[in-house]
């Protein structure tokens, strides 16, 4: 913990330490699982469905590559599991950005509800 976290940690008050821990970081898995939540849930599950088609897809490439007694053959297939693995690791790229995206709207949100916090002190 660095010296601005403690001086931080030691300026909240209870109501603020409370709504840190409600609102406070989120492990990989939650994160992970927050992607399948929101207005691009719907986005997110037909993604992991062509993940899911697409790896297969990949792994059947790969088996037919191995099978395949002609070199040109051999070529197209080992081409073809090369692109649906690209196509798959952009998709992961993807799902990690949105994670950041979600981590950073949640921490862009709990800096508004203690600015409203401070207002509503400041008002009273």
């Amino acid at each position: 913990m660095s010296d601005l976290d403690r001086q931080i940690e030691e300026a909240l008050t209870a109501e603020d330490r409370a709504l840190l821990d409600e609102f406070g970081e989120q492990g990989l898995i939650e994160q992970a699982f927050g992607v399948y939540q929101g207005k691009f849930r719907w986005v997110a599950m037909m993604a992991s469905i062509a993940m899911l088609v697409l790896t297969a897809g990949a792994f059947y490439s790969v088996w037919m590559f191995f099978q395949s007694g002609d070199t040109v053959l051999a070529v197209r297939w080992g081409s073809l599991a090369w692109l649906l693995m690209t196509m798959v690791g952009f998709m992961k790229v993807w799902f990690w950005m949105r994670m950041e995206s979600n981590r950073v709207i949640r921490e862009i949100k709990r800096v508004e509800l203690q600015v409203v916090q401070l207002r509503s002190k400041q008002i009273v």
